[in-house]
Order: structure tokens, then sequence, then C-alpha cells
């Protein structure tokens, strides 16, 4: 059925000039060009109104007079950039009427979307439509007394540029269009704030990193450049978010290309969150995701694929031009290995941009899995790695198994998190961009409890010995970085003597090997890892540095964690020989003719290996 047939209710209620319909069908028809995450959305949206006409969906309704209006209005502004009359595309128009038209099918009339999140790349007029979005609300929206919108984002020189796109326009309006409009209301402004004082109606510009925000009840809230947010900013978001869980009209939009660094970012956070609601159909009605994006690097290389990052290429001027500037950044990018930054910036799609980094943020997707294998009973290689004051200290579990033949490796790791250095968890959350205490609730770190805030050996002891025999381990070799392990290793030894224990020297010409094998299993896709945020970041935080002996993975900076990473290769010294006949291990001398076998090999030997 094609999507016209599919669709012609909603198109006979509603007719094709309505600015989502037309821009969906066109994207759901391939008239235009877009990337899987439209055309779901494009799809969501058709099938919402399809449920509004035959009736199925009551609790919302989608106003066209409003969807009308915002377009109407949208016309009467300049394009700030060439002070031209601002003429919307399609993409435009669509955008503009998703966010306000959908309301509650209710008495309030209130925002169905509470949540609007959307992105795409640079140059793409995102700007100029949250101005028209803002001003519009401003000006006609509800409730019609003691509106309160503020617009944010990392600091006040980004948030000013969006302010004033607004202020700009307004001082056009109220000298042309709406004169009348300014003379009734007495609409204020400054550099900091527009005001209907009369309806105590205030518009301020925000910085996440001075504005306070708890004290006011915001009726629309603006983040522009999400991506900039990192894990420090989660509260200043959050004290947006609460004044608005009584307010029917509240909205809050975040809007942004896709960024640089995933870790600890609450832009990526959602995005990965939305994108498997949206996948899976399981997206909140009350959440609105619009994201422009490339779907495979590979496109770099197709510029008619580039209108999907890139929605004003629609317009074939303006795709002329973009397309012309793009090139240009790419192969500038390319000559320059830093090509990340135009799949970032350019492409819409998360990178992690470090030039010398261990793995990219797409191989370490690819590698999460939602069905681990099952833990109990399995041969295992524990990797460790010992701190107490500042980094973690994580003990790896490296899992062999097969998969339709193939030779896997499944990775779990679990961190004991110190707090001496700041003054609490959240402290330390925010310095690491990890956020310990979720992981601490999935299963994946300990955070520490003494009053000193170092973690506790005995604690980590007993927190392996459980594990192992909890899960009848067959541990086929402990490996650890020997620095400061003397009693932990003493202990162990001495409880679990039948544990095969393998000191690692941390220097790169011992490391080497493992450090790439690892990295060539997650680049081929035999990596499997739990959807853990300390593994993830970790793997995120890697770097590679370099001599003549070979490779080994660092850090940057001293508060980007590697420590489950550095367990992980520890444990891989000597795991990455487990399909193999070959060991890091070298054999002690012995006088027995079973030379170095353990009583279960010496046994299977006469019970596989011998027959009369």
């Amino acid at each position: 059925m094609s999507t016209l047939a599919k669709y012609k209710p909603v198109i006979d209620e509603y007719g094709l000039d309505d600015p989502t319909i037309s821009y969906s069908v066109d994207i759901l028809n391939n008239k235009i060009p877009a990337g899987k995450k439209m055309k779901q959305a494009c799809t969501r949206q058709m099938d919402d109104l399809l449920a509004v006409v035959t009736g199925t969906e009551t609790t919302y309704t989608y106003n066209q007079e409003l969807a009308e209006r915002i377009v109407e209005f949208a016309t009467l502004l300049k394009d700030v950039t060439s002070g031209q009359p601002f003429k919307p595309s399609l993409y435009q128009k669509f955008m503009l009427a998703m966010m306000v038209a959908w309301r509650v099918n209710d008495e309030d009339n209130g925002a169905r979307f509470k949540t609007i999140f959307i992105s795409m790349a640079r140059t793409n007029g995102k700007t100029q439509l949250l101005a028209t979005y803002g001003l519009f609300l401003f000006l006609f929206g509800q409730p019609k007394v003691n509106r309160q919108i503020a617009v944010a984002s990392i600091d006040i020189q980004h948030t000013t540029n969006l302010y004033k796109y607004m202020t700009f326009n307004w001082e056009e309006l109220s000298k042309g269009a709406f004169k009348k409009l300014n003379k009734k209301l007495g609409i204020e402004f400054n550099r900091n704030e527009m005001r209907i004082p009369k309806n105590r109606v205030t518009l301020k510009k925000l910085s996440a990193q001075g504005s306070p925000a708890d004290s006011d009840h915001y009726t629309i809230g603006i983040v522009d450049e999400y991506h900039l947010l990192g894990y420090g900013q989660k509260e200043f978001v959050n004290s947006m978010t609460s004044g608005m869980i009584n307010n029917e009209q509240a909205q809050m939009v975040y809007i942004s290309t896709a960024g640089t660094n995933p870790n600890g970012s609450p832009m990526y956070e959602d995005y990965v969150r939305f994108s498997k609601g949206l996948e899976e159909k399981s997206l909140s009605d009350r959440v609105l995701f619009l994201v422009w994006e490339q779907d495979d690097v590979s496109e770099m290389y197709e510029t008619d694929s580039w209108i999907k990052a890139n929605p004003l290429m629609e317009i074939p001027k303006l795709k002329k031009a973009l397309v012309q500037g793009m090139l240009a950044e790419r192969d500038e990018k390319l000559s320059s290995g830093s090509q990340a930054e135009f799949i970032v910036k350019n492409m819409n799609m998360w990178q992690n941009a470090k030039e010398n980094r261990y793995l990219d943020l797409e191989t370490v997707n690819s590698a999460i899995t939602d069905r681990p294998i099952s833990m109990f009973g399995r041969d295992v290689f524990i990797g460790y790695d010992f701190s107490q004051v500042s980094d973690d200290t994580s003990l790896s579990f490296v899992f062999p198994y097969k998969e339709d033949d193939q030779e896997k490796f499944y990775i779990y790791q679990h961190s004991f998190v110190p707090t001496a250095q700041v003054k609490d968890i959240q402290s330390k959350e925010k310095r690491d961009s990890i956020p310990y205490r979720q992981a601490e609730d999935s299963g994946f770190a300990t955070i520490a409890t003494n009053r000193y805030g170092l973690i506790d050996g005995d604690q980590v002891f007993d927190w392996l010995m459980h594990f192992i025999e909890d899960n009848e381990l067959k541990v086929q070799g402990f490996l650890y970085d020997q620095w400061q392990s003397d009693s932990f290793i003493r202990r162990l030894d001495a409880i679990k003597n039948e544990i095969l224990i393998i000191p690692v020297r941390q220097g790169i010409k011992s490391l080497n090997e493992p450090t790439k094998f690892l990295q060539e299993e997650f680049i081929k896709g035999n990596i499997t890892i739990a959807n853990d945020p300390v593994m993830q970041a970790g793997l995120s935080n890697a770097v590679l540095v370099a001599d003549n002996n070979g490779v080994k993975i660092d850090k940057n900076k001293a508060t980007q964690k590697i420590d489950c990473v550095d367990a992980t290769i520890n444990a891989f010294y000597e795991g990455m020989f487990y399909f193999t006949e070959f060991t890091n291990v070298d054999e002690k001398n012995t006088k027995s003719v079973f030379g170095n076998m353990t009583n279960e090999e010496i046994s299977d030997h006469f019970l596989n290996d011998f027959s009369f």
C-alpha cells in the first residue's frame, strides 16, 4: 500500500497543504531523501494523525489552525543573517507546526509534547527557528498571564545569539506589522530580558554555568547547543524542568548538532534513549524527537545524501552553496586527519573525535548487548587494576565463548569508586563525567562508604571472592598490575591457590599485544559488553600512545577514567590465547613427567587421550 493510499483519510481531513503532512509524505515517498530516524518520525506523525481521524486516539488532538498560525507568523520575521524576509522552507514549517499544533484534548488545551529534542547539522537555520518559536509563544502563548520563558545554553555568549535573534525581530515587528500590538502590550526589553509587564510575562536568557534556574517556574525552556552541556550541568536542566511538572502548557526544547564527546553528555544520553524508543515504537507520547542525520559515515563521500543531515538542502540554491562549502570542509578535514569533526558537525553523527582515540564511538556502541551471556560456570580471565585515592579500582572479567562457531569474548567489569579527593559522589560524578550512582544501581560499581572516601581493599577482595563462588567461575588466570597489589595477591594465593596468578608489566613492550588484540576484536565485532556507563566512558576516554616497542592506552586528562580498560587489557594479556595453543605464561621447572599439567588436565589425559 502506497503512503498516499494508507493515509488517504488523513489527507482528506487535513489536506496536502498542511506543513506536517506535505513534508511527511515527501519523506515517506522518497521525494526528499531522509535518514532512518526522520522516516520513523514522519511515519509516527502520519500514524498519529490517522489515529485522530479514525477516532482511536482521543487523548491528543492536532490543532491545524495553530500550525498555520505559527507558519504565518514566521513569514513576518526577518532572516537575521541576510536581513531579508524569512521564508521558511518545507522542513522548517514542518518542525514549527509539530512543536505547537499537538495539544492535549481537554479543557486546558495543554501542550502534548513536554520534551522536544531536535538535532541537525550546523548552518541549517536552527537558531532562526528557535527565535520564531520562542517569540511566538512569548507574544501569544498560554496561559495569558504569568508566562515565563527562558533561553539557555552553556554560557551567556552562546545564549546571546538566540536572544538577539528575538529582540532584533521584535524591534522590526514593533515598527511594522505589530505596531498596534506593541502599543497594547507595552513590551519592554534590555540586554537580558523581554517583558510584558501588564501580563507579567517574561523572556530571559540564562547560562548553564552561572544562572540559577530553580527560583522560577518556566512555561517554556529552550536549551540551545545542547551538546555543550556536560554532566555538571544536569542539575541546571533539572532545575528548569522541576518547575514545569504541574504546568500543562510547559515545554522543554533541546536543540543542537551532535557532539564530539559523548561521556557524561545529557544530550547523548537522551539521544540514545529516544532513538531506541523511536526504533521500538515505545517513545513516550509526550516526547517529540526529530533528528536529521546521515545513516553511515561512508556517506561523507555521497553528496546527494547530505540532505539527510542538512534539511535546508531541499532548497536548490541553498543546496549548491552548502555542498560546495561542505566539500571544501571535508577535504580539509581529511587532509589533516580530523574527519571526525566533519562527521559530527556536517553529518550530525556522534563521534569520539580524539585524534589518537583507541576506539570509535560507533564501534563501542555496536558491542553493547541487551542480552549478555550467562556468566555462571564459565571459564574466565580476571584483570585487576588497583588504586585507592583518585582513580577507580577495577576488576574486569573476560569470558570467552562461541556464537555460531565464531570465537568471541564477553566483558563484564566492576569498579570501586573513591571520593577522597572530592567532597561527595555528586562532585566525583561531575568531575569524571560518569554516573557512578546509576552504575552502582546496575551492578557495575561500588562507591566508597568509609569516612575517608578511600577504597577498602578488604571490601574489594571479599566482593571478588563472593563473585567467583556465587557464579562458580572457572578462573583461567588472574592478571594484575603489581603496583601496591602485594597484600591482595598474597591473600588471593593463600585462599585460591589453584588460580594461575600472573603479574603484567605496565610498559608498552608488555601491553602492546593485548592492547592491539582487544582493539581488533572490537572492530571485528567479536567483543560484547553490557550497557555499562563506566566501561563505555573508559573505552571512550582511552587514547593510544606509542614508541618503538608498540602501543598502549593512556588518557588525555587525569579526570578521564580508563581504569576498567586497563584491567581488561591485563586480562587479555593471557585471555587472548584462549582459543589457541599459545600462552604468555612461562612454565615453572618441574621433574614431574606431567610437567605443569593440573590435576584436571592429568585426569583428562587418561580419560580422553589413552586407550588399550
